[in-house]
């Protein structure tokens, strides 16, 4: 698990670095928390350099930093960036093939700290649509997970801008069928 205060050091450097991203994964539903450790990796959707027309510029950071550079399951950068004597995935998306983060969503997204430092997170509603939207197993798994912790009262969701965020995606009967499976009241 990576801490809050690392996380945010990771924000630090790479906006130090000229990227702008908004993060997407698992990371948001652990901010909602509160949590002190934030997962294993960051998720993000990456705004600038573009993923596929500045592919490049990753490379030149990663390198000039001593970060190594890989790929994500879609072909889009990942990169360990190292603070201190930690290295933290930090996995870069953008839509395509079946990825997609509609741009409202990013439009939407609130300015959060984390670790210290100010970064864009979306929504945690908008995080459990994109899980929904994407499918699978391990992502309704997780869908299960948090509408345990909102039966428990350990997080607040808000069910109206779930149904809206889905109305976003042509898949919407799906992604809401998958949400009730998974536990959530929509």
């Amino acid at each position: 698990m990576v801490s809050a205060s690392i996380v945010g050091r990771v924000v630090k450097e790479l906006a130090g670095e000229g990227f702008r991203f908004t993060i997407i994964g698992g990371t948001v539903v652990e901010l909602a928390l509160g949590s002190r450790d934030l997962g294993d990796d960051v998720d993000v959707y990456a705004e600038e350099p573009d993923v596929l027309v500045e592919e490049e510029k990753y490379r030149e950071v990663a390198e000039r930093r001593g970060w190594v550079l890989g790929q994500t399951w879609l072909g889009t950068p990942m990169i360990l960036v190292r603070v201190g004597d930690v290295e933290v995935p930090v996995e870069f998306y953008d839509n395509m093939f079946d990825f997609y983060v509609p741009p409202s969503m990013v439009e939407r997204a609130r300015r959060a700290s984390v670790g210290g430092a100010r970064a864009k997170v979306v929504r945690l509603e908008d995080h459990i649509v994109l899980k929904a939207n994407a499918g699978r197993e391990k992502d309704i798994e997780r869908l299960r997970e948090i509408a345990s912790l909102a039966s428990k009262g350990k997080l607040h969701l808000n069910l109206k801008a779930i149904k809206e965020a889905a109305s976003e995606f042509d898949d919407e009967p799906v992604i809401l069928r998958r949400l009730r499976d998974a536990g959530f009241r929509v």
